[in-house]
């Protein structure tokens, strides 16, 4: 029964935004995208519970790809609308706070409070591609300062919407909404792949994009930090096979964590829950 409602829960907490956004907002838009969002997450997680062993990996690994064309392109194409970061800070720059806002602010600002980076795990459009792309799992060591660079990526994706409206007097009610958004949001993905996918082959790191170059996760730690929802010891001795830090794709310490009885609060976090499938001892 437990299984059954955690599986359903994400399709009801899809219609339920839903629901909000279609009386507040009134767009019939509302309708497609929560509810598939939610529907292609209860997916994964019933393909996951069919499946034994280390291939339950593969339920996640559907959820993110079901919501690829959702969100990549049924909303640029329907509703001419740029998703990207760039693109909401042109649009709040204008004052204009449309549903391009609306999704930052539920998945990437306010909903991390809840979920943490969940977003990241199960319905980035751009991790969608990653995740399935045939890299060998032995990652190459990388210095892990080079997660800083994800600094100067987020300042260009500010710095270039900032310097068009104010420097260059871009007008963005008449040359970017409703006209260029849609080329917006497609270049951005492009540029986003032509990095990411060179760089998971050069690393042997599918997620290598994420922890290097992603402007986006920087937007997000600060409030997945006060994530109600967290992967967790069950209680279950660990017997330190290092399973779970083996098959972390963000490189996290799972078994320190573990071994502690501690939640796991790291900000790099996606909840992926993929520790949790190759332990041995169910102790996460």
């Amino acid at each position: 029964m437990k299984t059954t409602i955690n599986i359903i829960l994400p399709l009801l907490i899809g219609l339920a935004i839903a629901v909000l956004l279609n009386i507040s907002i009134g767009w019939w838009g509302f309708w497609v995208i929560f509810p598939w969002i939610g529907f292609s997450i209860s997916t994964g997680m019933f393909v996951r519970s069919l499946l034994k062993g280390k291939k339950k990996i593969i339920g996640r690994k559907i959820a993110i790809l079901m919501t690829l064309p959702c969100l990549l392109i049924f909303i640029p194409i329907i509703n001419n609308e740029n998703f990207q970061l760039e693109g909401v800070v042109l649009i709040v720059l204008v004052g204009l706070f449309s549903k391009g806002f609306i999704h930052y602010a539920i998945a990437k600002i306010f909903g991390p409070l809840i979920w943490g980076r969940g977003f990241c795990g199960w319905a980035c459009w751009t991790a969608a591609i990653l995740d399935w792309l045939p890299v060998k799992d032995k990652k190459k060591q990388v210095n892990p300062n080079f997660k800083h660079l994800r600094f100067i990526t987020l300042l260009i994706s500010i710095v270039i919407p900032v310097y068009l409206v104010f420097v260059m007097n871009y007008d963005v009610w008449g040359n970017y909404i409703s006209k260029n958004e849609m080329i917006w949001m497609f270049t951005g993905n492009l540029i986003y792949y032509a990095f990411g996918i060179p760089l998971a082959f050069i690393l042997n790191d599918k997620r290598a994009f994420c922890k290097f170059l992603c402007p986006v996760s920087l937007v997000m730690i600060p409030t997945s930090k006060l994530s109600l929802i967290n992967i967790k010891p069950t209680g279950n001795k660990c017997i330190e096979c290092g399973n779970c830090n083996e098959i972390c794709p963000m490189d996290i310490d799972v078994m320190s964590y573990v071994k502690k009885n501690k939640k796991i609060t790291h900000a790099e976090c996606i909840l992926c829950t993929d520790c949790q499938v190759v332990c041995p001892v169910k102790a996460i």
